[in-house]
């Protein structure tokens, strides 16, 4: 029988002792306070108020000061380590704000952030402390939301420059049953009697940049308006004759399908103001 030289039984050792030393290190990882990591790499933020936990599992509760009553609520996370795989941090996300609940996951990668299968619902009450509007008591049920948001450019060949900032990817849907909504304007309260509706979500690119765009659609897949969100945070409403036939004060004319409001503005510019 052939014997096995001393060799042989070092290598194995070695092995081992790397494997368990690349264990130690991660297990180290992941035990690292979280408390520590955003004080190292985001210590300024005026959004989280407490942070516990670790990498592995945490808590932070966050607050943003979008009007006269901030908006406060908690985010629990769990590490899901396969995703290191991918090149990426991913985790399993809970968030909770009144009566909002959100649950899904979010990833992170060098250039990329991504929220997957993002379901729940988000309260009128938590709307309310983001728009200086009248509401109605009907929550936004969030069903599979998947957004992938990549930030940088690619630079081609002849050294000329295409964006690829922006939304590369976008899925689900958002339902409302609608209601009276009453809207300062001027001094003076809108109101318009909104349908149940809901908003599909998708990926476009226009002008060679990668927007998310959501399409309003009522019951009958009939046209309410259009809104776009680029890389830069601009958002562009397009809202039609069909949606505002539902404001009593309006008395325009159009055919139906045609967009009769368009705004170009910073994403929640205005909002939260008392």
């Amino acid at each position: 029988m052939p014997q096995l030289s001393a060799s042989s039984h070092k290598h194995p050792r070695k092995l081992w002792w790397l494997v368990g030393l690349i264990l130690f290190a991660l297990f180290a990882v992941l035990q690292m306070p979280a408390a520590w990591l955003v004080e190292k790499y985001a210590p300024d933020t005026p959004y989280v108020q407490h942070v516990s936990g670790n990498l592995w599992q945490g808590s932070v509760i966050w607050q943003m000061p979008s009007s006269a009553t901030p908006l406060t609520g908690t985010a629990e996370w769990s590490w899901e380590p396969w995703h290191l795989f991918l090149g990426k941090l991913g985790a399993d996300v809970d968030i909770q704000s009144e009566q909002t609940r959100l649950n899904g996951q979010v990833k992170i990668g060098s250039d990329s952030w991504q929220v997957a299968n993002m379901s729940g619902k988000i309260a009128p009450e938590t709307l309310a402390s983001v728009v200086d509007w009248k509401l109605p008591s009907t929550p936004i049920q969030v069903n599979n939301v998947s957004l992938k948001r990549q930030s940088g450019s690619d630079t081609t060949d002849n050294d000329s420059s295409k964006d690829s900032s922006g939304f590369s990817q976008a899925d689900g849907q958002l339902t409302w049953v609608g209601g009276e909504v009453g809207y300062p304007s001027g001094g003076k309260v809108f109101y318009i009697t909104m349908p149940a509706m809901r908003a599909e979500l998708s990926a476009e690119q226009k002008n060679n940049k990668n927007l998310l765009h959501v399409n309003l659609l009522n019951n009958q897949d009939k046209r309410l308006g259009d809104l776009y969100l680029d890389g830069d945070n601009m958002l562009d409403v397009s809202l039609t004759q069909r949606l505002l036939e539902n404001m009593p004060e309006y008395k325009g004319q159009a055919p139906q399908d045609t967009p009769v409001v368009s705004v170009r503005q910073p994403l929640l510019a205005g909002l939260g103001t008392r």
